[in-house]
């Protein structure tokens, strides 16, 4: 997810002299571009578990189908500190031809939090009811925020620095900055890991391990600067 800022830098820099609007337009405009970028460790853990069946009875498949996915939302619903919701419900007709033969239906449910070994336990626990059907990490909104906020003042100094060295190069005295827009990038929810329906014996189907990693977030400083004459 991309988060865009536009922030407009009224100070003048480099002088401590007011301009008028028609002298501040007078000189070279020069675009900058600066960045800064973080590699963070992912925090929040999110597990997709699904149930699929048929039956030639719509009304006794959608009574399985929903016994099933209300057995799974309880059972998740017992691990302190996950958050769990329904993602997705669908029934559709499978047809021999043009005829109806039996109907399929597919209930999902997304259990995520902070704490991997107790979502590790809990999906072990669902696989007795559900399928497991992808696994995905990211960064949390608060950490994402405390980053962004660091990176973004980085950015603006690497800006204010590439704008310095080029009104030495450009022979000016001062510059002043016209235009700023900020932007961050990165922190977004990676593609799922699509996992293997496992099956056992047990009530409790043993998870894999998982490795969280990490994402890159990077906040961009996109602006012009004018080095009057």
């Amino acid at each position: 997810m991309k988060n865009l800022i536009a922030i407009i830098f009224l100070a003048l820099l480099g002088s401590a002299h007011a301009q008028s609007p028609a002298q501040e337009l007078k000189g070279s405009r020069i675009n900058l571009d600066a960045r800064a970028t973080e590699e963070v460790d992912n925090d929040v853990m999110r597990a997709a578990l699904f149930v699929e069946m048929e039956d030639a009875d719509a009304a006794k498949l959608a009574e399985k189908v929903n016994q099933a996915t209300n057995d799974a939302l309880k059972m998740a619903k017992g691990f302190a500190g996950l958050r769990v919701r329904t993602s997705g419900y669908s029934t559709y007709p499978v047809r021999d031809k043009s005829k109806i033969v039996r109907w399929r239906s597919r209930s999902e449910i997304s259990v995520e939090g902070e704490d991997f070994r107790r979502m590790t336990d809990a999906i072990g626990k669902l696989q007795a009811v559900m399928q497991l059907g992808a696994v995905s990490f990211s960064v949390s909104p608060a950490k994402r925020a405390k980053v962004e906020e660091v990176l973004t003042q980085s950015a603006i100094a690497e800006f204010l620095l590439k704008a310095e060295s080029a009104t030495k190069g450009f022979k000016g005295m001062r510059f002043s900055v016209l235009e700023a827009t900020i932007s961050t990038d990165g922190g977004n929810i990676p593609p799922p890991r699509p996992m293997v329906m496992m099956k056992s014996a047990s009530t409790d189907v043993p998870a894999p391990d998982f490795e969280a990693g990490s994402s890159r977030i990077t906040v961009t400083v996109h602006g012009a600067i004018l080095i009057p004459r």
